[in-house]
């Protein structure tokens, strides 16, 4: 069998003459043919939002041994990399189950809001996954340590994914899980545990970024159909997801301080967002119930006051 060719000098990254480099010269009947969302009666979500975000997405793929220098070395202390395998060996886990979810889900989605630009966009947030697991693994083979799933956690994909208000479930857990994922993307790149890893966080932030963005057009629709019943199913999920990703990142403070991440500080960024999320929905902080992180109750003011 011939070997695969991986070299990446070959591979052209450049945007085709007269391809999607006239969208940005203001020419209507260009616009027209590529940002008109496909013909469907009464779709439950904003399409045309939706189809400029997936052309959004289509421009902005990536590909990691192209982007990522894999080549550099990574110098720190045995405790630190040891630490740091773990960490990403969880990230690896989360990642690779989001990828799973987002395979079983996306159809639902797409026929209970009716609408086929959720196809077009959720088909290219499966492909994000998929490079995004792709890359880790990758990065985990650089750190010494084999891509394993950690089945301990496997319980957070099946509440997200599971029970009468599955798609909606999904969704708002999918909003926590963006937000945490980006959360601890950020401050590991701030950390600056190695130059491999500041690479690939770089451009995962890219996808995670447009991700959020894809949660901030749906979810409010979501949340005008939601009934009663639906909206307590979605806060005890949601609760149950907080409170379980508070309690295992409690358990690793002490390591976390050691490779230069706060506990405290990154859960409270993760809860004040999705908070900040929720409102954006016209819903007030006080649908959901959140995880007391400090051992006394603190308002939402007080609490960015500590974060910093």
């Amino acid at each position: 069998m011939d070997e695969l060719d991986l070299r990446t000098e070959e591979i052209s990254t450049k945007t085709p003459s007269g391809a999607s480099g006239f969208l940005l010269q203001n020419n209507p009947e260009l616009q027209k043919l590529f940002f008109t969302p496909t013909e469907n009666e009464n779709p439950r979500v904003n399409d045309a939002k939706i189809r400029r975000l997936y052309m959004q997405a289509a421009s902005q793929q990536w590909y990691a041994p192209q982007r990522i220098n894999f080549d550099q070395e990574i110098a720190t202390d045995a405790e630190s990399l040891r630490i740091w395998r773990k960490f990403i060996t969880i990230f690896y886990t989360l990642e690779k189950m989001g990828l799973n979810v987002i395979h079983n889900m996306m159809s639902k989605a797409v026929r209970k809001y009716k609408s086929e630009e959720m196809a077009f966009y959720l088909s290219a947030q499966t492909f994000d996954e998929a490079r995004h697991v792709f890359a880790i693994e990758a990065y985990l083979r650089k750190l010494g340590a084999p891509p394993k799933y950690d089945w301990k956690y496997h319980v957070l994909g099946q509440v997200a994914s599971m029970g009468a208000f599955r798609v909606e479930n999904w969704l708002f857990s999918t909003l926590f899980s963006e937000n945490f994922a980006s959360t601890f993307i950020r401050r590991a790149r701030q950390a600056n545990i190695d130059p491999v890893g500041n690479e690939l966080c770089k451009y995962l932030l890219v996808d995670e970024s447009r991700h959020l963005h894809f949660l901030h057009i749906v979810l409010p629709d979501v949340m005008d159909r939601l009934s009663m019943m639906g909206r307590t199913y979605v806060k005890g999920a949601q609760f149950f997801i907080m409170k379980f990703s508070e309690m295992v990142l409690k358990s690793m403070e002490a390591e976390a301080a050691h490779v230069g991440l706060d506990r405290k500080a990154m859960m409270e960024e993760i809860f004040e967002n999705v908070e900040k999320g929720y409102e954006s929905f016209g819903v007030s902080r006080k649908f959901l119930w959140f995880p007391n992180i400090y051992p006394t109750k603190i308002t939402p003011t007080q609490r960015i006051v500590v974060s910093h």
